[in-house]
């Protein structure tokens, strides 16, 4: 979740106005070192620009799919790498109401095409209400938080900005960019939900296949954290 400050209306006392804020999801992250660092797409810090020094960010986690989704903030920014759209992101702690986040392992070795995969994100709940105190952090709110499992195959991989980049033919929602693309047997993610590619149509440019990099373009920064590679 990010919280954003937006401009308060005009107090007609003297007194300053409360401080007001933006609430929304923007997207997913998964947990590559327990209970401590995660990776998600950067592009949803500011749609794609340099993230905002002034937003918050609010990790939910939802056991099970449950009733109850539990929360931490993100307090640190490890790596932003816009140009491959990834980035890592850190917390303090875990909720107090759970007692691990167990890491997803990866794996650097190269997928061929046709092979199966699965994909997993939350796809933005509506929020029904929110309350944030005047720092800005989440208090409690009513939303409907669920993660969303799809399958399908690497349908294309080629190199872009010197980087593998895979397309595939699942599609997913606003929401899920930055959730992990799994390999199967055994399990381990090797690229994240991004973006698409734009198609030219005679009617304009439509959504086309969906794309994510390899996530060997941070190779190096995750092996030096401790990721679990296979």
């Amino acid at each position: 979740m990010k919280v954003s400050p937006t401009t308060a209306p005009g107090s007609p006392s003297e007194s300053p106005a409360p401080p007001q804020y933006a609430v929304s999801f923007v997207g997913t992250a998964w947990c590559i070192v327990e209970n401590k660092y995660f990776i998600t797409a950067s592009h949803v810090f500011n749609k794609g620009q340099p993230r905002n020094p002034e937003d918050k960010f609010v990790l939910f986690f939802v056991p099970n799919n449950g009733q109850m989704a539990y929360h931490t903030n993100v307090t640190g920014f490890v790596l932003e790498n816009e140009a491959y759209d990834i980035a890592l992101i850190e917390i303090s702690s875990i909720p107090p109401n759970m007692t691990q986040v167990p890491a997803v392992p990866v794996t650097f070795v190269a997928q061929d095409d046709g092979n199966r995969v699965l994909t997993y994100g939350f796809p933005s709940p509506i929020i029904s209400n929110a309350m944030v105190d005047v720092q800005g952090d989440w208090v409690r709110g009513s939303i409907f938080l669920k993660g969303h499992a799809n399958e399908g195959i690497i349908a294309g991989q080629y190199v872009l900005n010197g980087a593998l980049a895979y397309e595939l033919n699942v599609g997913w929602h606003h929401g899920e960019s930055g959730g992990p693309i799994f390999k199967l047997d055994p399990a381990a993610a090797f690229a994240l939900m991004q973006t698409y590619r734009g198609i030219q149509s005679p009617n304009g440019v439509y959504p086309g296949p969906r794309r994510g990099f390899s996530v060997e373009v941070i190779k190096s920064t995750l092996e030096g954290i401790g990721t679990t590679i296979i």
